[in-house]
């Protein structure tokens, strides 16, 4: 698959911070409870999905996540948990 994969991280100033922050703890809780590998990874690939705004549509967008390196999955995580000083919109692939 060739298409650009772009995320796009909240600021301090972005709606929604304890939706988000509610997320994020019921991503770490369900992953600590399911026993499915399987159900994991497809919550894994449900949650980093919130993140891609390109491309727009989601099948699109997942298929370009599955089809990322492992180098522009770990930048995501870092984008993510705030340890990498990259702009909020990173044009990836």
């Amino acid at each position: 698959m060739n298409d650009i994969l772009k995320f796009e991280l909240p600021n301090d100033k972005t709606p929604g911070y304890l939706r988000r922050l509610k997320a994020f703890a019921d991503f770490q809780e369900s992953q600590k409870v399911e026993t499915s590998e399987i159900r994991r990874f497809e919550k894994l690939c449900q949650f980093l999905l919130t993140y891609v705004v390109e491309p727009a549509d989601k099948d699109a967008a997942l298929g370009a996540l599955l089809d990322a390196s492992k180098e522009e999955i770990d930048e995501l995580f870092a984008l993510i948990g705030n340890r990498a000083e990259v702009p909020p919109e990173n044009g990836v692939r």
